[in-house]
């Protein structure tokens, strides 16, 4: 017969070996989920950050006889290549909440108001203008928007038709956005 010390050292050094083992399946069971739940919401880096470009000292863009993309082309950062400088086009790589914001600046000495707006598949969601240069020697505007994006939704800023901007080698023309 079996003595009850024994059986219950037996049975305490199998509770002390089966514990550990019970919380390590725990622990990995926990962890399956949580990498489960990252695969199905990934976190891809997107961002971007461009400036209009002149070869020249200053240049004038515009004014142009109908609305016109602005082609920033520049870049400053583009995490994830969304952004296209050639084209002028954010891409929307990922579903998201997106923030986008951009300047334009217009100094004194032509005759012509600033003005873009933040497009989105063709539809503008945002504008930002100002009028012609007068009593002060800059003007500056700008506006930014948050929105709700499907991937390859095309986002944009696009001119005024009769509007111009002044670009120099000061970086004061700029579209940026970003995932949140």
């Amino acid at each position: 017969m079996i003595s009850p010390k024994l059986i219950v050292f037996l049975v305490s050094v199998y509770v002390a070996e089966t514990q550990p083992i019970t919380e390590l399946k725990s622990q990995i069971e926990a962890l399956q989920k949580e990498l489960e739940t990252i695969k199905q919401h990934p976190k891809i880096g997107v961002a971007f950050s461009a400036t209009l470009q002149t070869q020249k000292s200053y240049e004038f863009i515009g004014p142009f006889n109908g609305d016109v993309i602005l082609k920033y082309d520049n870049v400053i950062t583009n995490v994830g290549s969304a952004y296209d400088p050639s084209t002028g086009i954010f891409t929307v790589p990922v579903k998201g909440v997106y923030f986008f914001t951009f300047v334009l600046f217009n100094p004194i000495g032509h005759n012509h108001a600033s003005g873009a707006k933040l497009m989105k598949n063709g539809e503008m969601v945002v504008s930002a203008t100002d009028n012609i240069p007068g009593a002060d020697s800059e003007d500056t505007t700008s506006n930014t928007v948050i929105l709700d994006l499907e991937v390859s939704d095309k986002v944009y800023i696009e001119m005024f038709s009769g509007r111009a901007i002044y670009t120099d080698g000061n970086r004061r023309n700029t579209f940026s956005g970003h995932l949140l």
